[in-house]
C-alpha cells in the first residue's frame, strides 16, 4: 500500500486552534490602530487648511475665511464635518460675494463616523486678516476649539489661540 502525505485531523484542529487565537487578539488592535489613523487624517486636513487660510490671508493682505458648507458654495450653519469653502474675504461677508472669491471647496471628511465640530467661536466661521491673526467677521479676537472626534474615547482638539496660530491637543470625547 502506497504511503499517503496529508495532514491528520488533530493537526488540522491545532492549526485552526492557533490560528483562531492569533485572529481573535490581533483583529481588536487593528480596529484600534485603523480609527487612530483615521482620526490622524481628519486632524491633519483641517490643520492643513487653516494653515492655508492664514497664509492666503497673508499673501493676499486681505481677510480670508474659511466656514462650514454643505453645497460647496454657500456658508451654511452646519457642523465641519458636512464641508466647507475657503474664500477670499476682503469685505468681511458672511457668505462667498461670488464664485470667483471661492479658493477652496472640500466635501464631507474622509469618515462619516468621525465629528468635526467647533465651540461657539469656530462653530462655522475662522477668519484670518493679513497679519495672520484669527478674527471674527466684526474684527473682533477669535479664540477657540475644534474637535474631532471618532467611536474612541480618546480624540483630537485644534485650538487656535490669540495670535492665530493652530495647535492640536489630546481631548476626551465622552
Amino acid at each position: 500500500m502506497p504511503h499517503m502525505r496529508g495532514f491528520t485531523l488533530v493537526e488540522l484542529m491545532v492549526t485552526l486552534l492557533v490560528a483562531s487565537i492569533l485572529l481573535g487578539i490581533g483583529v481588536p488592535a487593528f480596529s484600534n490602530l485603523a480609527e487612530q489613523t483615521r482620526l490622524t487624517t481628519t486632524t491633519n486636513q483641517f490643520l492643513t487648511n487653516l494653515h492655508m487660510t492664514r497664509s492666503e490671508a497673508i499673501r493676499r493682505g486681505a481677510l480670508v475665511t474659511l466656514c462650514t458648507s454643505t453645497d460647496g458654495a454657500t456658508c451654511t450653519d452646519t457642523n465641519w464635518d458636512a464641508g466647507w469653502i475657503l474664500f477670499a474675504n476682503p469685505g468681511r461677508s458672511n457668505q462667498p460675494t461670488d464664485p470667483d472669491s471661492i479658493l477652496r471647496v472640500g466635501n464631507a471628511w474622509t469618515d462619516p463616523s468621525i465629528a468635526v465640530t467647533g465651540n461657539q467661536p469656530v462653530s462655522q466661521h475662522i477668519s484670518y486678516n493679513p497679519l495672520g491673526q484669527s478674527e471674527r467677521l466684526s474684527g473682533a479676537l477669535l479664540m477657540g476649539t475644534v474637535t474631532i472626534c471618532a467611536t474612541g474615547a480618546e480624540g483630537r482638539a485644534i485650538v487656535i489661540s490669540s495670535a492665530g496660530r493652530p495647535r492640536v491637543a489630546t481631548t476626551d470625547c465622552t
